[in-house]
């Protein structure tokens, strides 16, 4: 008989980390599809708004939720919404449906992967989990800002940490919003230079890219003084 209480449990985590692994690769497929595949040309924004005018409200939400969980961008997802409901009830509905995005990409991420991971992770994850959790809501903040991956895909991988839920849905609206602010605010410009792009709309691209950066290291700094 085998002297180690938690040998009974090794498979099953180990079979959830598979999950979870799957789930990060299915995740990380259908975003480069979104972009790189014929796939991508379902994404035009012309396309999509003569569709999204001809949907009642739930199911534009309803939508916006499957896509954000599919991996399609959220930017995207938050331009669409903010031209076709207006700025304000655009701007809420974005805040909403990223909210249960982010709700359910963390959940599965949680169920799969959080016991997978404390069971196998070696000193150094650990104390990065240790970290992670003792900033949760700053952690998701600065995450937010920091567009490295598909939104769903983040998710999940937080959900493997141990952020409780509190910090993490927090941390996820705020941090939505310079980005649907921005967007309300500016919606029918994006659109503009996405259909004819301009050397002033690059130019203001890059000027919004540069104080994104400056934003997120200047916050980084103040995250290792905590």
């Amino acid at each position: 008989m085998s002297s180690d209480p938690d040998a009974h449990r090794r498979p099953r985590h180990r079979h959830r980390l598979a999950g979870l692994l799957a789930a990060l690769l299915l995740l990380l497929s259908l975003a480069l599809a979104w972009r790189f595949s014929p796939a991508a040309a379902w994404l035009h924004p012309d396309t999509l708004l003569e569709g999204a005018r001809h949907i009642g409200w739930a199911t534009q939400l309803a939508v916006f939720v499957l896509a954000g969980c599919a991996a399609v961008p959220l930017s995207l997802l938050v331009l669409l919404t903010v031209l076709v409901q207006g700025p304000w009830q655009g701007a809420l509905s974005c805040l909403l449906g990223g909210s249960l995005i982010g709700a359910l990409s963390f959940g599965a991420g949680a169920l799969l992967g959080r016991q997978a991971v404390a069971q196998w992770a070696g000193p150094r994850l650990q104390a990065l989990n240790a970290l992670v959790a003792r900033r949760g809501l700053l952690a998701v903040f600065v995450v937010r800002l920091v567009p490295a991956a598909p939104f769903a895909v983040v998710n999940l991988m937080l959900g493997a940490t141990p952020i409780r839920w509190f910090a993490f849905l927090a941390g996820n609206l705020i941090g939505m919003l310079p980005m649907v602010g921005v967007t309300a605010w500016a919606a029918p410009e994006i659109l503009a230079q996405l259909r004819e792009p301009s050397e002033w709309g690059v130019a203001a691209l890059l000027g919004v890219l540069l104080l994104v950066a400056a934003a997120t290291w200047a916050l980084k700094r103040w995250a290792r003084t905590l």
